[in-house]
C-alpha cells in the first residue's frame, strides 16, 4: 500500500511552517519527506517502518548538512565584516582587561561589542578592529586618525 500521498502532506506540513519562520530547518525537514514519498511512490508494498526509517536517515542528512554547511558560515561572515570597522571606546582600556567597542554603524545587528588591547587606550578613543577572536570579542588598536591627532 503505498503512502506516498501522506509523505507529500508531511512534506507540506514542513514547508507551511517554514513559511511561519526563518531558520530553513523546515525546508530541510520538507525535502527529507520528499525522500519518502519517492522511495513509496516507486515501492508501494515498502512497509510502513522502512518508510519512517527512511525518512528518519534522511531527516539527519539533512540536518547534518544545514548544520555543517549552511549554517556555519556566519562566523566567516562576521570576521570579514568587522575587520577594519572604526569605532569609540565607551571606556578606558587596559591590556588583558575587557571593554566596550561603540560602531557607528551597527554590525551583524550589534553596534556594541567586547573588545581587547594590547596598548593603554583612553576613553573615548577611536580605534579600529584588527583581529575577531570568537563571534562576540575582537581586538582593537588605536585608528591612525587618533594617533596623528596626538602628535
Amino acid at each position: 500500500m503505498g503512502f506516498y500521498w501522506i509523505w507529500l502532506g508531511v512534506a507540506a506540513i514542513f514547508a507551511i511552517i517554514e513559511f511561519c519562520t526563518i531558520t530553513f530547518f523546515g525546508l530541510w525537514m520538507a525535502i527529507a519527506a520528499l525522500v519518502p514519498a519517492i522511495i513509496s511512490y516507486l515501492f508501494p508494498h515498502l512497509s510502513v517502518v522502512l518508510q519512517l526509517l527512511t525518512w528518519a536517515i534522511s531527516s539527519l542528512i539533512c540536518a547534518f548538512i544545514w548544520v555543517k554547511w549552511i549554517r556555519s558560515k556566519p562566523v566567516e561572515y562576521i570576521d570579514s565584516s568587522l575587520l577594519g570597522a572604526e569605532g569609540i571606546l565607551a571606556d578606558a582600556l587596559q591590556p588583558g582587561k575587557m571593554g566596550i567597542l561603540l560602531l557607528s554603524r551597527p554590525i551583524q545587528g550589534k553596534q556594541e561589542w567586547s573588545c581587547f588591547s594590547d596598548d593603554i587606550l583612553d576613553r573615548q578613543t577611536r580605534v579600529i578592529v584588527t583581529d575577531v577572536t570568537d563571534s562576540s570579542r575582537v581586538k582593537v588598536q588605536a585608528s591612525s586618525l587618533t594617533k596623528e591627532g596626538t602628535k
